[in-house]
């Protein structure tokens, strides 16, 4: 109940642990799993959470990411409509000037992580990095939900992976649980030797 209140400014306990400098991830994913919707919760600027995050020095490059999966958790949330609006603001401030504040602010592991994270929903784009380039970012930076949102976005990626036999049904039976059914389809039908030996 705590966690849905609002105050003057439209925040949230969320928002104010994502611009607290000494917050915790504990913290942040306490106040997440008590109101997961906190995530998109915007205040009266229509900042959400990831707005104040990317802006807090402090905050780790993990406790961006939990932001981050909570606002693409709900699959009505994975369209490319719906990523790029949630992150639009924040990359409005990094195409801003340099001597722009929010600029110096926000760190390049987070630009990094939302330039691939809107890379995999911009499909009209020549110059984004490709869905395996952005897989092996978020795989380099332990960003497993991310990993899964490449492969539900491409499923014939998963082929590229080169995973050992013994894994393989591990895989599958986690792909089924994290996966659309279409995806999980087009990636059984289109990879059928990811079968192999399972």
């Amino acid at each position: 109940e705590a966690a849905r209140e609002k105050d003057r400014y439209g925040w949230t306990p969320l928002h104010n642990i994502c611009i607290n400098e000494s917050a915790s991830l504990e913290t942040l994913s306490v106040v997440l799993n008590a109101w997961p919707e906190a995530a998109r919760e915007k205040d009266e600027d229509s900042w959400n959470p990831l707005h104040l995050i990317c802006t807090n020095e402090s905050a780790s490059l993990k406790m961006v990411q939990t932001i981050a999966d909570a606002l693409v958790e709900g699959k009505g949330n994975r369209t490319s409509h719906s990523v790029i609006s949630l992150i639009s603001a924040v990359e409005y401030y990094l195409e801003k000037d340099a001597d722009d504040v929010y600029d110096e602010v926000i760190r390049d592991d987070i630009k990094k992580l939302l330039h691939h994270l809107s890379s995999l929903y911009k499909e009209d784009n020549q110059s984004n990095p490709s869905p395996r380039e952005i897989m092996t970012h978020f795989i380099n930076t332990s960003w497993w939900n991310g990993v899964w949102l490449v492969i539900n976005r491409h499923p014939s990626i998963a082929k590229t992976m080169k995973m050992q036999t013994i894994v393989m049904a591990d895989f599958l039976s986690i792909a089924g649980k994290r996966l659309s059914l279409s995806s999980m389809t087009n990636m059984i039908k289109n990879e059928p030797d990811l079968l192999e030996g399972v």
